[in-house]
């Protein structure tokens, strides 16, 4: 299978810091910061249409040893009522939280969950570092991302509910393999489910970074896919089927971590996504991204 990738429009958010997670409902993008106090909220048109405080730092950016450092975020159904549930990396014990916002957005406030039960059970795994999660069926599956020091990937296949359950809520976890030459080590660091198709999508990044709290120099950033990813998640280890170094498809990806990916539309030609980027200096940067897949 063969993906050809083309950027239909790109946009630079100087005021929204570290795009960290993007997620579509409804005809509006919920985009999150991992040092950012507020939820954006845009229409499909890259218009800003509300914010929604999630914290109350004086500065722009949160402080980096105070940040819950939200890395990814997902619709969830709680109770009948569709729901953006965002996470944090898990790298300290600040950022083992969770936050969940009802939707539509009007009027609903923020509340906040610790997930440490869950990530407690996560001992084999080296070095917590959540940055990816998304909805595939009756799985959940979440990433957490590897560094220059521990340069292994991993996939955590839990259940929908394993907020609700997290002392006995099943777990597998994979290995993320890829069995491609890339220029350095490429971190996940995000998920993303095409149900039509079931493939995972799974962007990459590559950072010089050596554990699972600093930032390092940006290197490349890569989208890759699994395709029957249903059949896979045993606790087996998961193979990249393909990948794309997205630097080639468009110079305006260079310099640019892609942090986020939400799918918005699928026709039986193309796949169409928005992504989100973080530079590292302060300021977001959208992408809107055509994909025809080939056998």
């Amino acid at each position: 299978m063969k993906a050809t990738i083309t950027l239909l429009k790109s946009l630079l958010l100087n005021d929204y810091p570290s795009g960290s997670a993007i997620n579509y409902y409804d005809g509006h993008l919920y985009i999150i910061g991992d040092d950012a106090n507020t939820l954006l909220i845009l229409d499909s048109n890259y218009n800003e249409v509300n914010t929604v405080p999630f914290f109350h730092y004086e500065e722009k950016r949160i402080p980096k040893a105070k940040k819950t450092d939200l890395e990814t975020a997902v619709i969830v159904d709680v109770d009948g009522q569709k729901s953006l549930l965002a996470l944090g990396s898990a790298a300290t014990k600040e950022r083992e939280m969770g936050v969940l916002l009802p939707l539509p957005f009007a009027e609903n406030k923020p509340s906040y969950i610790s997930y440490a039960p869950f990530i407690k059970r996560l001992q084999q795994i080296p070095g917590i570092n959540i940055e990816g999660a998304t909805l595939a069926g009756c799985h959940f599956i979440l990433s957490n991302r590897g560094n220059e020091s521990n340069p292994v990937n991993h996939l955590i296949i839990t259940t929908p509910d394993f907020l609700q359950r997290q002392d006995e809520a099943a777990i597998h976890i994979s290995k993320l393999v890829i069995p491609f030459s890339l220029a350095g080590f490429a971190g996940v660091s995000e998920l993303c489910y095409i149900e039509q198709k079931d493939v995972l999508l799974i962007i990459l990044s590559s950072e010089a970074t050596g554990n699972t709290y600093d930032d390092g120099a940006i290197g490349d950033s890569y989208f890759g896919w699994v395709k029957h990813i249903s059949q896979k998640l045993n606790g087996e280890d998961v193979l990249l089927d393909g990948i794309v170094n997205l630097s080639g498809v468009d110079p305006a990806f260079k310099g640019e971590k892609v942090e986020g990916a939400c799918l918005s539309a699928v026709t039986d030609q193309a796949w169409y996504l928005h992504l989100v980027a973080d530079n590292d200096l302060g300021a977001s940067t959208l992408f809107h991204i055509k994909v025809v897949m080939e056998d």
